[in-house]
């Protein structure tokens, strides 16, 4: 089964914000993380478990290598829908 991926709204325009926030200070930092999420997201494609469970239910979170940040993510059908964006020092959504 081939995976797609599919971002919310809200979680699209948090990495945006992310990325766009890194490359005024570092445009090449900002393209590693861009690529970092690429292939978690990719990696997430062929194992769609490696995430760890979130307390909600069929919410699972990716922490993504080197980056400082995290997505919350839930398996429908044949997609991955990326739900959240956020860093991981942030307090989690209640």
């Amino acid at each position: 089964m081939t995976l797609t991926v599919v971002w919310s709204v809200q979680a699209r325009n948090q990495f945006v914000a992310t990325l766009t926030f890194i490359a005024k200070e570092d445009p090449l930092s900002a393209e590693l993380v861009h690529q970092r999420v690429n292939k978690s997201l990719a990696l997430l494609c062929d194992s769609p478990e490696m995430g760890v469970s979130a307390p909600t239910a069929g919410v699972r979170t990716y922490a993504v290598p080197k980056t400082g940040h995290s997505f919350d993510y839930r398996l429908v059908r044949d997609q991955i829908r990326v739900q959240r964006w956020y860093r991981q020092r942030q307090k989690p959504a209640a």
